[in-house]
């Protein structure tokens, strides 16, 4: 303003000119130190407020919930003073509010169910393989739940699935042999449910719940006698049934993939 009458002064204009150019300049100075909108920016800056405060109360806006809270705080301090605008805040701000509770009971019933399942995994009663156990591990890591307990869960059943990788497999005929005693002894234990899981995962070395078994029940020399036939899903149900495993055995079959096609025991 200073600099304006300055070089007023220095020219030779007329008073009336001279006064309407220091009142323009008096406004235009006015307007930049106080910083105020004009009734046109401010009705649009309304209608902009308006809208972003829509997208946050509908949560259809694809901004982060702490992206949100930082638009709604930058409106706030737009002080607007509409009472439209002043309403939509406080729904906006419920709005997140709520949206947090939400997130957050989401990822406790991700962190429940991921610690049943590696709990499951730890015992691993179904008798998955470690490529199995491995892909599930693999499925819960990615999740990137950020919890203690899980973290701690996760190191026990990688420890696992590792000295299962390290370990020898058992040959199938002593898996077969395990199976049925552990059908077994499920059963003698009271124990049904157990038992029927160990017969499913059982039948996964079949061609098919049918694949025929023979019992033999005599044999000398190349004389040899056997029982009436039957299927691996009826011997495993009869070991279930007996309590007992009866048989050991004598001889297996398998296609090109390794499943056992035929299997053949022999009375302990």
């Amino acid at each position: 303003m200073k600099q304006v009458i300055s070089k007023i002064r220095l020219t030779h204009w007329p008073v009336v000119l001279l006064l309407a150019v220091v009142m323009l300049a008096a406004g235009t100075e006015s307007c930049k130190s106080t910083g105020k909108m004009s009734k046109k920016e401010r009705k649009a800056a309304i209608e902009l407020a308006k809208q972003q405060l829509k997208g946050i109360i509908d949560q259809t806006t694809t901004l982060s919930l702490p992206d949100q809270e930082k638009l709604v705080s930058e409106i706030i301090n737009k002080k607007l003073n509409d009472p439209t605008v002043n309403d939509m805040i406080i729904q906006a701000q419920q709005a997140i509010k709520k949206a947090y509770a939400s997130k957050a009971m989401l990822h406790q019933q991700k962190v429940d169910a991921a610690k049943a399942q590696l709990l499951d995994m730890l015992l691993n009663k179904d008798g998955k393989s470690a490529a199995e156990l491995q892909n599930e591990l693999n499925a819960i890591k990615a999740q990137n739940l950020n919890d203690s307990e899980i973290n701690d869960l996760i190191v026990q059943v990688q420890h696992k699935i590792d000295a299962m990788k390290n370990s020898p497999s058992l040959p199938v005929k002593t898996q077969l042999e395990n199976s049925f005693q552990g059908v077994a002894d499920a059963a003698a234990a009271g124990n049904p449910d157990e038992a029927d899981k160990i017969i499913k995962n059982t039948l996964q070395y079949f061609t098919a719940p049918d694949a025929p078994v023979l019992i033999i029940i005599y044999r000398q020399g190349s004389t040899v006698d056997y029982d009436k036939p039957t299927t691996i899903q009826r011997y495993l149900n009869f070991c279930k049934d007996q309590k007992k495993s009866l048989n050991a055995v004598d001889a297996i079959q398998q296609d090109a993939s390794g499943k056992i096609k035929e299997l053949d025991l022999i009375k302990k």
